[in-house]
């Protein structure tokens, strides 16, 4: 709940929470498995935590905090459609 983004690095991951950032070696597939419904995989390299949304368009996606993350054209659509579910099924942004 503390992650605002994952972020893929070479052979790491960099976890951005609130409070530190955390690189250690993982592959993002793995991480989008354990992390759930609750993460977008809105890039190849970008894990996003859908209740730290602030706003997003259509290339990039805007964080609580300040953080930007990349939104690929081919994930837009699919993106748009997961964020209304996760906003309608309970999902709390915390914004």
């Amino acid at each position: 709940e503390d992650i605002l983004y994952a972020e893929n690095s070479g052979r790491k991951v960099i976890l951005h929470t609130k409070k530190e950032e955390i690189a250690y070696y993982e592959r993002m597939n793995h991480l989008e498995e354990v992390l759930g419904e609750a993460f977008f995989r809105c890039h190849r390299g970008y894990l996003v935590n859908m209740a730290y949304i602030v706003e997003y368009g259509l290339d990039s996606i805007s964080l609580l905090g300040g953080g930007k993350v990349y939104l690929s054209k081919k994930k837009h659509g699919e993106f748009v459609k997961a964020y209304m579910w996760y906003l309608q099924n309970g999902g709390v942004s915390v914004v």
